[in-house]
């Protein structure tokens, strides 16, 4: 039965589908080269493309579905996601793959764009707080926990069979969603101006909110400093530290199982704390947490020991913040721009991810000194982003 409240599940399912297409292949790199013939580095850019098309889709799914609804584009995005998927399970060449990675990702941005809208839509207050974080706690397991399914699907079935996987999850949230989600978008006043001005309208709409660029840059900034020690750490793990290759993921959880868990403690403060008020918290326990890693590099404790604990206050501190902030930007702008809203920050946090992997991956890691400055940078910019723009306004909480 259709509902204009969908369940939490649903919307989950179709982020955490999108999430895990993102990495569920990374083990299966090496295999891919060698089958297809290519160098390691070629095989790398299917990542590059997803991170890319992901970003740059989101601008056109975000829009349209507040012209159009958010059910049409969500199913329209599943299909795209599928028909990706069976086409990189198809692929035989290199090409192939990379293009068939690209379409996958243009279908699996909306899961995410769209999935953080329609929690806007059918939810407010603490309500949506809560389901705000449940949806970023998907989006933080899905990537750390799809590279070991990935690895095992690979063993037993070959690297094939992980792009089979994603094309039946992502099928399977399809019907879920036609049968289960009905419209939620607000009825929109009919377009006075053209297609392309009313494109450009909204997002300059949004961007005129203060409170939303504030927050925007508070929940970038996040989500960016797992992405420094996702392209720094396989190096200073494995081949500085000598932590087995197969063993890394559990270094990956350390910091995902705990925002998870941050955002758990966040969910059971929701009514009594001001959600605006974790935001800077979490910000500042998730500096805090880099800097006692740049600590521990300058008295050459260059150990595993020595990151899981930072690793630990990162993972807190990222989830009191980023679902806080993810929903009170929302909550920030008008309904019938939500969506916009909602690509914009998407598009935003995706492209500080994939510029911030390239530029970390070319900076030396013979220590832990290089991530955790990496991560307080980000901590101190999200912390001046909400100072200057966010403080001062008092309506949403």
């Amino acid at each position: 039965m259709r509902t204009t409240k969908p369940p939490i599940w649903l919307l989950m399912s179709a982020t955490v589908s999108s999430q895990m297409a993102l990495t569920i292949f990374l083990p299966s790199l090496p295999t891919i080269a060698r089958s297809l013939d290519v160098a390691y580095g070629t095989a790398q850019l299917t990542l590059s493309v997803y991170l890319f098309a992901f970003a740059f889709a989101q601008l056109a799914v975000g829009p349209l579905s507040d012209s159009m609804g958010r059910r049409p584009v969500l199913l329209a995005s599943l299909f795209v996601f599928v028909i990706g998927s069976i086409g990189c399970a198809l692929s035989p060449t290199i090409e192939a793959l990379t293009a068939a990675r690209l379409v996958q990702a243009c279908g699996a941005c909306g899961g995410v764009v769209l999935g953080r809208a329609i929690v806007r839509d059918s939810r407010t207050g603490p309500e949506m707080q809560r389901s705000m974080g449940y949806m970023a706690s998907g989006m933080a397991l899905a990537p750390a926990l799809s590279p070991l399914l990935g690895g095992q699907l690979l063993g037993i079935f070959g690297w094939r069979s992980n792009f089979w996987f994603t094309a039946a999850v992502g099928f399977a949230v399809l019907v879920a969603v036609w049968r289960l989600l009905g419209e939620t978008a607000p009825k929109t006043q009919p377009r006075t101006t053209g297609v392309v001005r009313d494109y450009i309208d909204g997002f300059r709409t949004v961007l005129r909110e203060r409170r939303f660029v504030g927050l925007m840059i508070a929940a970038t900034c996040a989500s960016s400093g797992f992405n420094v020690f996702f392209s720094g750490g396989p190096i200073l793990l494995i081949q500085v530290m000598g932590v087995p290759a197969e063993l890394f993921g559990w270094f990956t959880l350390a910091w995902a199982g705990n925002f998870v868990l941050g955002s758990m403690v966040s969910n059971r403060l929701q009514g009594r704390v001001r959600s605006l008020l974790l935001i800077p918290v979490g910000q500042g326990i998730l500096t805090a947490g880099a800097v006692a890693m740049m600590a521990t590099a300058v008295l050459g404790y260059v150990t595993p020991l020595a990151l899981i604990v930072p690793l630990i206050l990162m993972g807190w501190g990222n989830g009191l913040n980023m679902p806080n902030a993810m929903a009170n930007a929302l909550a920030s702008v008008a309904a019938n721009r939500v969506g916009a809203a909602s690509a914009l920050m998407g598009f935003v946090q995706m492209m500080a991810a994939a510029l911030l992997t390239l530029l970390v991956g070319y900076v030396s890691h013979t220590t832990q000194w290089n991530i955790g400055l990496g991560v307080a940078a980000t901590g101190i910019v999200g912390l001046a982003g909400w100072w200057t723009l966010v403080r001062r306004p008092p309506k949403a909480a």
